[in-house]
């Protein structure tokens, strides 16, 4: 049984980021992610936040903690993925700067497929990561169903409203499986984890993002709250996509990924809902 769900990972994977890279693409137009970027304040205030900050914070708490290489490792690459592709729907719930949070989303992703190759060596020097390789399969994985899907609401807009509910749907069903198939595998190392420290790394790391974003946000409430789900989110198609490529024989990278994901629905999801503000306020 477990050889059969170990063999299941893999395609899971693959139809949950291009299915939901496709439905990002055929939601967004050229002009609704390049308007919000021209704040160059806050575009660079992302920027910094999210390649620099987080996962800087990721390592010195791992390292702090004395996590296991393998969850170390999962959550310096979660924290190092930005683009987290629930943050436009948590920035949309709290009636927030919906705007500004697809604008840096899809700006975010476009850096994270050469940033992760380039970098993942330099914040986890003991790992060895084959950067051609890694970045071949990312752009074909996340960047081309991205642009097919922004082709096709360019040039055929009616198509991509028909069908962009059903990618949507398709990658919110493989995101649970996905779930599901690494609590099936690992379930003994995820009840093992409450004996260690990386329930509280990975909180830390989730938390602390949310609030590094929201102070870059202000002064406007609106603004700071998409600029703290952005931050307070990561991007889990990047990160399953390299855990199973670099770190495929170390299960416990998956799992502090799984893990982080987790808190992230557990918290942001309800917390979006709490600090729903009036839409006069929100940004227009």
């Amino acid at each position: 049984m477990n050889e059969f769900l170990s063999h299941a990972l893999t395609p899971v994977i693959l139809i949950y980021v291009v299915s939901g890279m496709l439905a990002l693409g055929l939601s967004q137009t050229v002009r609704q992610i390049i308007e919000p970027l021209k704040n160059v304040r806050m575009t660079i205030s992302a920027v910094v936040a999210s390649y620099i900050i987080l996962p800087l914070i990721a390592t010195s708490i791992a390292r702090l903690f004395g996590l296991d290489p393998a969850l170390r490792y999962g959550l310096v690459l979660i924290a190092m993925c930005a683009g987290a592709e629930i943050g436009p729907v948590l920035t949309s719930a709290s009636n927030a700067n919906v705007r500004l949070s697809g604008g840096i989303l899809v700006m975010s992703i476009a850096i994270t497929i050469f940033y992760l190759p380039l970098m993942l060596g330099v914040f986890l020097p003991d790992v060895q990561v084959p950067m051609g390789h890694l970045l071949l399969k990312l752009c074909i994985t996340i960047v081309a169903p991205l642009l097919i899907g922004l082709f096709i609401r360019w040039r055929f807009e009616k198509t991509a409203h028909a069908v962009e509910k059903y990618f949507h749907m398709t990658s919110r069903v493989f995101v649970m499986l996905l779930t599901f198939l690494v609590i099936a595998l690992y379930y003994e190392r995820i009840a093992g984890l409450f004996g260690t420290y990386a329930i509280l790394a990975g909180l830390i790391v989730v938390v602390g993002g949310f609030w590094v974003g929201y102070l870059l946000g202000l002064p406007d409430r609106s603004t700071s709250l998409a600029m703290g789900y952005m931050h307070g989110a990561r991007n889990a198609s990047a990160a399953v996509m390299v855990a199973n490529d670099v770190f495929k024989d170390q299960p416990n990278v998956m799992l502090a990924i799984v893990l982080v994901v987790l808190l992230i629905l557990v918290i942001w999801l309800p917390v979006s809902y709490l600090c729903r503000i009036k839409p006069a306020v929100a940004a227009k």
